[in-house]
């Protein structure tokens, strides 16, 4: 189990949020949920006096109260489960994501993004998977930034990473030449005739 002064620390810095909020105004997506549509969900689901005012407006109210329902007692907006046996999810707003994510992910103890996602998706209403992604690859945890697993294949290493490799490249090289300044070694190791 991780200690509790690794896991308080901020696996999201501020520059990591600037750059998450420039990413959300670039790419824009309807599953997201600004403040503003929440307030409108809201709406639609405890006034039942509000009538719309076109056909488009008609048809998202319709899909809204299929979607969505308004805890009273808790003043908390969910998204209602789709299959038998799935829990309502909450519904968060787009000034929220990095937190929810951030705080899934520290009571995860800094697993990888398909765990982070899971235990997001279950849970909460609002974030993609994209944002996710977006926001782990940030995470400032030196187990997140140091280790490979915990990112997709084919995704590119930390320059924490690449600085190791580099240091292990060049102590091979310099091993090489060593061996070759004071006689051991193959002098042709770099035209190896069994290649």
């Amino acid at each position: 189990m991780a200690s509790a002064s690794s896991n308080d620390l901020v696996a999201f810095t501020l520059g990591t949020r600037v750059a998450f909020s420039q990413y959300l105004s670039e790419n824009p997506n309807n599953r997201r949920v600004s403040q503003n549509d929440k307030e409108m969900l809201i709406e639609w689901l405890t006034n039942p006096d509000r009538r719309p005012q076109s056909q488009e407006e008609f048809s998202r109210r319709n899909y809204v109260r299929k979607t969505f329902i308004w805890d009273e007692k808790s003043q908390i907006l969910l998204a209602v489960a789709k299959k038998d046996g799935d829990k309502s999810r909450k519904v968060i707003t787009t000034d929220m994501i990095a937190d929810i994510v951030e705080t899934v992910h520290k009571d995860n103890n800094h697993a990888g993004w398909d765990a982070t996602w899971k235990d997001v998706s279950t849970s909460y209403y609002g974030i993609l998977r994209a944002d996710v992604i977006f926001l782990l690859k940030q995470c400032q945890n030196q187990h997140c930034s140091q280790n490979p697993s915990k990112r997709p294949k084919g995704s590119t290493p930390t320059a924490i990473q690449s600085q190791q490799s580099d240091h292990e490249f060049i102590d091979f090289l310099s091993h090489h030449q060593e061996d070759d300044m004071y006689g051991g070694g193959n002098p042709d190791w770099r035209t190896d005739s069994a290649c």
